[in-house]
């Protein structure tokens, strides 16, 4: 099971990259610089995601119902029109510039931050919200400065797509990523005080939840 599961994520990665790549005209995509490296880091954002397991569902993942199909949306669109903007349209932000390159240092900065929080919580990184066996409060790592940075690094790299593609929907979706995080967040956070009570009560007095210092 864990092995298809990491089968079919693997697989994704380098569909939906063929996706990209079609929609911005193949080659025409390809050859620039900024979609190759483009290209290149969403292939590793999803290969980071093939190591991220299930998990066992719980009452607080019923509620991301309606995030879950905002994705099924979400995803086809990030796929199509972001790359069909970069190729087909010359603005209004101007294609290959210094915003395009920021993008894809915010995009790999984003694949750090993900991998970084992934490693802090190994197996109890999960798709679902939901108390695993031996589930335990990690503290340590990232997690001792921000509660969520694994959604931290989600959000800077689907933030990254605009920017690097210099697409208006590439940058309302990050937006819509955004909001979809701080509705999971919410529900998360009530699961786990729910679980570690007074431990994650404090442990939200002393960190701030995706920010350090700010929020």
């Amino acid at each position: 099971m864990r092995i298809n599961l990491v089968a079919s994520r693997i697989l994704f990665a380098f569909v939906s990259s063929l996706v990209i790549a079609i929609s911005g005209e193949g080659l025409a995509f390809v050859n620039r610089p900024i979609g190759a490296t483009y290209l290149a880091l969403w292939i590793t954002y999803w290969l980071v995601q093939a190591r991220r397991q299930r998990g066992e569902p719980s009452e607080f993942d019923r509620k991301q119902r309606i995030a879950y199909l905002a994705g099924a949306v979400y995803i086809p669109v990030l796929l199509i029109v972001p790359s069909w903007e970069y190729t087909h349209l010359n603005g209004p932000i101007p294609r290959d510039g210094p915003l395009a390159l920021a993008g894809l240092v915010l995009f790999g900065f984003g694949i750090i931050v993900l991998v970084a929080a992934m490693r802090g919580l190994g197996r109890l990184y999960t798709s679902y919200l939901g108390i695993q066996r031996e589930h335990h409060l990690v503290t340590t790592g990232p997690y001792k400065y921000i509660r969520h940075p694994g959604y931290l690094g989600e959000i800077m790299s689907m933030c990254g797509v605009g920017l690097s593609l210099s697409s208006i929907v590439g940058l309302v979706l990050g937006v819509v990523a955004l909001g979809l995080v701080l509705v999971r967040i919410r529900s998360e956070e009530e699961m786990l005080i729910d679980n570690f009570v007074d431990e994650y009560q404090l442990y939200m007095k002393r960190t701030k939840r995706l920010i350090p210092f700010i929020y």
